[in-house]
């Protein structure tokens, strides 16, 4: 017969597997006061991105208006130079610039000098963002067989 201990024998439980390190202060982490912080930051980060993309095309449109007058205006200086009449190089011009263009052309000391601006902003979005003007000059020397017709271009105010 066996002899009763002074202490009853703890029965050996097995025990249960602790969790990984970290799982602890993660689970107590997304339940405390950071609950709903990635709401906030893209309540916060989506309209930034927004800005930074329209900024982005509105200045594409910028530089595509400008080189897009840039061409308008060698077009335009290489008709008007080799003699063609104003209006074929205005016609010409329309074409090639943007809407609402304005084209001027000078003509002193055998040099025609061709300037042709418009306008660029964002349609509907006129007191967001401001609208900038572009401007492109080619200047060219006249050919000596240009055209003598009244309706040629003919030098005009500096």
């Amino acid at each position: 017969m066996r002899r009763p201990s002074a202490a009853p024998r703890a029965r050996r439980v097995h025990p249960t597997p602790r969790p990984p390190a970290g799982a602890q202060r993660r689970r107590d982490a997304a339940s405390g006061a950071d609950s709903g912080q990635a709401t906030a930051e893209l309540a916060v980060g989506l309209p930034s991105v927004f800005v930074v993309f329209f900024l982005a095309a509105w200045m594409l449109g910028v530089v595509g208006a400008q080189a897009r007058c840039a061409d308008a205006a060698r077009v335009g200086a290489r008709l008007a130079a080799r003699g063609e009449t104003a209006a074929a190089v205005t016609a010409a011009v329309t074409r090639a610039a943007p809407r609402d263009a304005t084209l001027r052309m000078h003509r002193q000391a055998g040099l025609l000098d061709v300037e042709v601006s418009a306008r660029v902003g964002a349609a509907g979005l006129g007191r967001l963002v401001p609208a900038l003007v572009v401007t492109a000059h080619a200047v060219t020397p006249v050919e000596p067989t240009a055209c003598t017709a009244p309706d040629c271009p003919r030098p005009g105010p500096p």
